[in-house]
């Protein structure tokens, strides 16, 4: 879930570009690839093609998850260290 929750806030922050996206959750590239078709096929996250490169953006799905996990941290008084 934290993975998750990772990217949907490195997309949420500005992150676009795929390898934008895995330094800023840290994560390999394809362990990312796989999360990343997972939110899109939940509809979490959405897509484009410019020019044969691919960006990622938050669906409205998405943002609302991503302010849900926020709120339940900041609820818990967790930082992100601590999560």
């Amino acid at each position: 879930m934290e993975t998750f929750c990772d990217i949907l806030r490195a997309i949420g922050s500005g992150a676009e570009k795929p390898t934008h996206i895995m330094y800023k959750a840290n994560l390999s590239w394809t362990v990312m690839q796989a999360y990343i078709r997972s939110l899109e096929s939940q509809g979490l996250v959405t897509s484009t093609d410019v020019d044969g490169k691919k960006t990622y953006r938050l669906s409205e799905k998405g943002y609302q998850v991503l302010n849900q996990f926020l709120s339940i941290r900041e609820d818990l008084n967790l930082t992100p260290n601590e999560i």
